[in-house]
């Protein structure tokens, strides 16, 4: 019988804690530490979240201001630099599509016209003896 009360003692020690909920333990911790601790508990806990607030807030502000930065500065200076690369492509296929036509039209080593170029006449012999003139003079 002893046995039976002494467990059944030790069950309703165990029911009466199931009953506590976890805001009733942390407040029964206010009568184990003393009030000083608990206040620089409290002081130090105050200082981490002002301290936590201001990052916080030092962050996203600065993040504004390089976003608005990165917008108003640097945006417009990509544009303009991808649209002068565009223009020195387009210059550079404009002298190379000039320089085939050119190709086209000047006579082959052999001094025969290459196919899909007009016939040009025989240089005279007064040509002939000045030696080779370049086009235009």
């Amino acid at each position: 019988d002893d046995e039976d009360n002494d467990f059944s003692d030790y069950l309703d020690d165990d029911d009466d804690r199931n009953d506590e909920s976890f805001i009733d333990h942390i407040y029964a911790l206010r009568d184990i530490i003393p009030l000083k601790r608990r206040d620089a508990i409290a002081q130090n806990a105050s200082c981490i979240y002002r301290w936590g607030k201001a990052g916080i807030s030092f962050v996203g502000k600065s993040a504004w201001v390089l976003t608005t930065t990165m917008l108003l500065l640097v945006l417009p200076l990509v544009l303009e630099i991808e649209k002068e690369q565009a223009l020195i492509a387009y210059e550079k296929e404009a002298q190379m599509q000039q320089q085939g036509v050119q190709q086209m039209l000047t006579p082959n080593i052999y001094g025969q016209s290459q196919p899909g170029q007009p016939q040009q006449s025989q240089p005279s012999q007064l040509q002939q003896q000045k030696g080779i003139v370049p086009h235009g003079f």
